[in-house]
């Protein structure tokens, strides 16, 4: 059901020619491996192989290509060339991105504008399952997590550090003075918020800007700030944990560099508390966050709770919208979540005193204190009903079906088979519509790993 703007192969052949054009010493150019990355929600992304020669040297190089989605956008707007020209400037600094090779703003080749950089080694935390339950950082040791957490943070701060005068970054418009930069944000986010509701009543978030606009404040400094800063836009290096990159500039801007620390303390608190995952061990809290942040830069944090609102509105716009795409696109959304109660809904009424919009998010279980049951349902030629109980993390399988499980899955068996070799991504099954998640997902989600573990180890 995810649309797209088009396949792999068609977009290899309109490709190849534009890049020749931009590499006139390869002779001999070839595309190769193009597969996409990512359920394309805010940007699609295409990974591939370019090889070529160059006299009588064989070369290759890894590729991304990102371009805006075409038929559910999630912003009203995407300056792609910003992003492309933030991290352009970026590499001739200290802040690790990765090179920027050429953008084309012209949408007839592709449809949309695109920008093509090269390709790094290295892992992204996932963000579905969320990173406190699977994946690169939840197989980490604590002092490995500890690590990582420390490496985007302190990337963040060098981001706030930099002269972006100098640097030439005021093609991302220069706030005014007093609490110009403020204003900026909360006047774009009335905006976005009008644009997302579709004349649909969102009683919390009209709320909550309204306090934005009641309790404005002049920040002390104005510095670039990176947007999306969260440990699933890093790259780490498997081995040793060090940061490669930071990614996703979409969002960034020149306002309070507070407002990226409340980002990246929310995105966190989205993907444990928020969702009922317990914080890994080795996570810091939230509070030798903030003290680490401020003996880095020198900066006094003073209005984070105004910066956890805003930053908590504009989580809850975003997600909002993706859900209000999902619904047109098909997608099931398992329990009472929808486009007026996401956990951006519920951290603003929990941060403004505010009624909840809905049931609020099951509290905090770990899976190896409980008994979970988790119904599996493949279907075609060679499916079978079959289920799961995982009893304080350890799965035991039973043939048939269970009554009442707690969570499950409807998937056809051949899907299935490709999900565990790997061949198809499960998030991108589900938004497909090919994978059927019900029950409580974010049960599901915390048990990604004991399924992901249990059936590759017995088919």
């Amino acid at each position: 059901m995810q649309a797209r703007q088009m396949d792999a192969a068609e977009l290899q052949a309109k490709l190849i020619g534009w890049m020749q054009q931009k590499m006139p010493k390869a002779k001999g150019l070839t595309l190769e491996n193009m597969t996409r990355s990512g359920a394309g929600f805010s940007n699609e992304t295409m990974l591939f192989n370019a090889k070529w020669k160059e006299g009588k040297k064989s070369l290759s190089e890894g590729m991304v290509l990102r371009m805006p989605p075409k038929a559910y956008p999630v912003f009203p707007e995407y300056a792609l060339a910003k992003q492309f020209k933030v991290m352009k400037t970026l590499g001739e600094t200290n802040v690790p991105v990765p090179r920027m090779l050429w953008l084309e703003e012209d949408s007839s080749l592709l449809g949309s504008p695109f920008y093509v950089m090269g390709k790094l080694k290295g892992i992204v935390p996932p963000e579905y399952p969320p990173y406190h339950t699977f994946g690169l950082y939840f197989n980490a040791t604590p002092q490995q997590r500890a690590k990582m957490w420390w490496g985007t943070v302190e990337n963040m701060a060098k981001v706030h550090m930099l002269d972006w005068k100098n640097l030439g970054l005021s093609f991302l418009g220069v706030p005014k003075a007093g609490t110009g930069p403020v204003d900026r944000q909360v006047e774009y986010l009335e905006k976005y918020l009008d644009w997302m509701k579709e004349g649909d009543p969102q009683p919390i978030l009209e709320a909550a800007l309204k306090w934005l606009q009641d309790n404005r404040y002049a920040p002390d400094r104005v510095s670039l700030c990176w947007g999306d800063p969260r440990l699933p836009n890093t790259m780490y290096n498997e081995e040793t944990f060090d940061v490669v990159a930071i990614l996703d500039w979409e969002m960034s801007f020149l306002g309070d560099p507070e407002a990226d620390l409340a980002w990246f303390l929310l995105c966190d608190w989205q993907h444990s508390d928020g969702y009922g995952f317990p914080r890994t061990e080795g996570s810091p809290s939230r509070e030798e966050t903030v003290k680490r942040y401020e003996e880095i830069t020198g900066f006094k944090t003073e209005h984070l709770l105004y910066q956890e609102v805003l930053a908590s509105l504009y989580f809850a716009i975003i997600m909002a919208k993706i859900f209000k795409n999902f619904k047109k696109m098909g997608i099931a959304i398992p329990g009472d979540a929808s486009d007026h109660n996401t956990v951006g809904h519920q951290r603003l009424a929990t941060l403004l005193d505010l009624p909840a919009p809905g049931t609020p998010a099951r509290q905090t279980v770990r899976v190896e204190e409980v008994s979970v049951t988790v119904q599996f349902r493949l279907t075609g030629p060679s499916g079978s009903d079959w289920y799961l109980v995982c009893d304080k993390g350890k799965a035991t399988k039973f043939d048939g079906c269970v009554e009442n499980p707690n969570c499950g899955l409807v998937v056809s068996a051949e899907d299935w088979a490709r999900m565990q070799s790997g061949e198809l991504d499960k998030f991108k099954a589900w938004t497909d519509g090919k994978l059927k998640i019900e029950g409580d997902m974010s049960l599901f989600l915390q048990l990604e790993d004991t399924i992901s573990k249990f059936t590759k180890g017995s088919g």
